[in-house]
């Protein structure tokens, strides 16, 4: 999920690849880590299912606050006709992969799983062999924008070491993805930030105003 660094690439190289019109600062500067959450793991549960097991998890979690998971269902907006007379509806749906997040470290989802939902299993992250584990600090603006604004998201099918190639890594430095390292790319003529998010690749649109630092890996 980084670049190969076994030949550093030189300063001029760095400053050829920046992406324009992006505000870069002129030095690399380690974010102030603040006080590390419960993690998050994910799993797929088919989309008709997704909206029971969320107050299934609602209902737990009020009767055991003290071994809890919070929930997040991935949604987005789906249009459909109102009536015969015409008119568009749009609504706000678990999306057809029926991605589901809960809240824990990695063992505790587990026996979570294993003891109450047998038929489903977290998520893997390939480049680790192991279950994917999203830091909260990533997790808490990714739900932000997926309720305020769904469409500012779009889950890539390339892996995420894919965009290494021709970009450098990028540190978000200011506003709601600040502490978040990716690639700006372009994508439908517009650019956007690139992070790896358990083991996918995610672009948000609307970023480019933002300020950046270059990761020195």
């Amino acid at each position: 999920m980084t670049q190969d660094c076994s030949n550093s690439p030189s300063t001029a190289d760095v400053s050829q690849r920046l992406p324009k019109g992006i505000h870069i600062t002129g030095a690399d500067r380690k974010s102030d880590p603040g006080i590390e959450r419960m993690p998050w793991g994910y799993l797929f549960i088919h989309n008709k299912t997704a909206q029971v097991f969320e107050k299934e998890m609602e209902a737990y979690n009020k009767e055991n606050p003290t071994s809890s998971h919070a929930c997040f269902i991935h949604r987005s907006f789906t249009y459909r006709q109102k009536n015969e007379k015409g008119g568009v509806k749009k609504e706000l749906k678990p999306t057809i992969s029926g991605l589901v997040f809960l809240q824990g470290k990695t063992v505790d989802l587990q026996n979570f799983l294993r003891a109450r939902y047998p038929q489903y299993h977290l998520v893997n992250d390939r480049c680790k062999g192991m279950p994917a584990s999203i830091s909260d600090k990533m997790m808490q603006p990714f739900m932000t924008v997926l309720k305020d604004n769904p469409e500012r998201v779009t889950f890539l099918r390339e892996p995420f070491e894919k965009f290494a190639k021709d970009h450098v890594k990028l540190r978000v430095l200011t506003g709601i993805f600040k502490g978040c390292e990716g690639y700006i790319v372009r994508i439908d003529r517009d650019r956007q930030l690139v992070f790896d998010f358990g083991s996918y690749a995610v672009a948000i649109r609307g970023v480019h105003k933002e300020d950046f630092e270059v990761v020195e890996e």
